[in-house]
């Protein structure tokens, strides 16, 4: 982060030179020091209101409340009332992010300049709502919304933990340190955390569909219930260095094989080098007791090209320790599947995803509710492990 921030202080002496340079550098000090101050103490995320919710009459429209928020830049965004917003128009479909980003409006033009060219004279910061069908990393998401084709009505969700489609969603929203929106063990005592999820085929298929469900649950669920916030980035591109350097928790699901470039795995080396974990398992939904699948083959293969040799975990293990408490690691959707851990890089054969959603097998008797609650602590072992 402080590769962002540069501190460069004006030193005054009678004679100095008063000029443009001198005052941006004056006014640009004390804003790096503020929004570093920002990142570092509190994080990037909402501070205060922000709500999303439906019109009334429903439409396909929603009303933001205002409120205060920090980008992801350390720039305080101020949206000074409500504002009603246009989601989708034409009966689309698909996923929808609504965002707010960091804008900038010139004003007070001044004629009489140097040259005769006229010049700005002030710029006002401003911020505004955005709605994207791709998860953007360069504002504050406020709220994520599920539209099926010719839906004309989107509503505030019956379950938040649980938002149908059509439903808006709050998972995405991460409140900052201190902030009024933070929950759990105390506000002044939170932990933030990016994890990011990778895709590799595509994001229509019934294991992403799953899975991205699960993981979104189990970082709600975790937010909810300890004092880490979980920041999800989803179908991150492992070239973008910039995202990858935020993420300290990438996940990897699937079941048919898959290929990864060079650099592709350069990046992943390079990333768990650097602390953080990379968690790998198959969707197990649909495939028979014991069958083999070559995802679970292939991130095998890969742990030995990224040299990193599978262990067992045992009691006192940092994944079995690093929050809940875990002699072993508990059953998964695959009752004969196998954790293993090669330096902060977890392979599972069996099948987490599914049981973070609250599915088992399909055509089987739901699971039993202490097997989805191991299965949720045990992923948000992983989580706290990152932080360590």
């Amino acid at each position: 982060m402080s590769a962002k921030f540069r501190f460069l202080r004006v030193n005054p002496f009678r004679g100095l030179l008063i000029d443009e340079h001198t005052w941006a550098d004056a006014h640009d000090y004390h804003r790096n020091q503020m929004r570093f101050h920002l990142l570092t103490l509190h994080g990037s995320g909402i501070a205060q209101g922000l709500e999303v919710g439906e019109m009334q009459p429903p439409d396909t429209r929603v009303l933001v409340q205002a409120g205060v928020a920090i980008d992801p830049e350390g720039r305080l965004l101020l949206l000074g009332d409500k504002q009603t917003v246009e989601v989708v128009r034409n009966g689309e479909a698909g996923t929808f992010f609504i965002t707010l980003e960091y804008s900038e409006e010139v004003t007070q033009t001044q004629n009489i300049t140097e040259g005769g060219t006229p010049q700005v004279a002030r710029v006002l910061e401003a911020c505004k709502i955005v709605v994207n069908k791709e998860a953007t990393y360069t504002g504050v998401e406020l709220a994520r919304i599920v539209l099926e084709t010719g839906s004309k009505q989107i509503r505030n969700a019956a379950n938040r933990l649980q938002p149908r489609p059509n439903e808006i969603n709050p998972a995405g929203r991460k409140a900052v340190a201190g902030g009024q929106g933070a929950t759990g063990e105390g506000t002044n005592n939170r932990l933030a955390l990016t994890m990011g999820t990778i895709r590799y085929g595509p994001s229509s298929s019934n294991e992403w569909k799953r899975h991205s469900e699960g993981v979104r649950r189990l970082a709600t669920d975790t937010g909810l219930n300890t004092n880490l916030e979980v920041n999800l980035l989803e179908g991150i591109n492992l070239m973008d260095k910039t995202t990858l350097d935020n993420c300290r928790v990438l996940y990897l699901t699937g079941r048919a094989a898959f290929n990864l470039g060079r650099e592709e795995e350069q990046a992943l080396q390079n990333f768990l080098e650097r602390g953080g974990v990379l968690w790998c398992e198959p969707c197990r939904s649909g495939l028979a007791a014991g069958a083999p699948d070559e995802f679970s083959r292939r991130c095998m293969e890969m742990a030995q090209r990224l040299n990193r040799q599978p262990i067992q975990p045992r009691t006192g293990h940092p994944l079995l320790t690093s929050r809940y408490l875990f002699a072993a690691a508990p059953p998964a959707l695959e009752p004969a599947g196998v954790v293993v851990e090669a330096k902060r890089m977890v392979l599972a054969t069996g099948d987490y995803g599914c049981l973070w959603e609250g599915h088992g097998q399909e055509r089987a008797e739901p699971p039993p509710r202490e097997v989805l609650r191991a299965a949720q602590e045990f992923g948000g072992n992983a989580l706290f492990l990152a932080m360590n």
